[in-house]
């Protein structure tokens, strides 16, 4: 029988497995090609300075954006991840919370920068969440969201060796995905695969 978590569970699990990837200095190893064609289509578009990197883990954009003289704010639910980030990017600001209950008010940000962040909400309650995320964008300001595209759609609870939840994906074909952002409010400027790196981008506005 399939267990039913909660998002508190679910966000508790993902949050213990990224801390512990930053304590075990994982994301060193971790390498990938930053997404430049990404970063660049938001630089284009977004209406003005202010802007947040939702889900920033360690920072690894910080720099691309002050290339661009953007006014940076970084969130993440993981403490030790943002250990790293504000060692890495002293000064960059960064605050620890999550995605679901943003501690902003509305129409606050003309940008958001969400890379693969969203791959760990159930899709059940994706809408919600990216409503949240639509809540602190001003009117015409964008929302860049890079996933994983393995090019198939299913979700499932990662377990450690020991069978122990670990952390939770959801993955999307583009259509499907297209379909939650714009039930959420969100109007589509430009999307598609990126079937070099296995990944899919979907740069989104708030109406207005």
């Amino acid at each position: 029988m399939k267990t039913e978590y909660s998002l508190d569970d679910l966000e508790r699990f993902d949050r213990e497995w990224t801390d512990q990837f930053a304590t075990d200095c994982g994301w060193e190893e971790h390498v990938l090609q930053d997404p430049v064609d990404d970063l660049d289509l938001f630089f284009t578009h977004i209406p003005g300075a202010s802007m947040l990197d939702v889900g920033c883990g360690w920072g690894r954009y910080v720099h691309r954006f002050f290339d661009r003289d953007l006014s940076y704010q970084g969130i993440d639910h993981s403490i030790e991840m943002l250990r790293v980030a504000r060692e890495k990017n002293p000064d960059a600001t960064f605050l620890q919370g999550t995605f679901r209950a943003l501690p902003f008010t509305n129409d606050h940000f003309d940008g958001l920068w969400n890379c693969c962040s969203l791959s760990a909400v159930p899709k059940k309650h994706l809408v919600t969440v990216l409503e949240e995320q639509l809540r602190v964008l001003r009117p015409s300001g964008v929302m860049m969201i890079v996933m994983p595209s393995l090019l198939y759609s299913d979700e499932e609870m990662y377990e450690d060796d020991d069978g122990n939840p670990e952390i939770y994906q959801s993955h999307y074909y583009l259509d499907e995905f297209l379909e939650y952002v714009t039930n959420a409010g969100f109007e589509i400027i430009e999307a598609d695969y990126r079937q070099w790196n296995g990944s899919m981008y979907v740069l989104v506005k708030k109406p207005g």
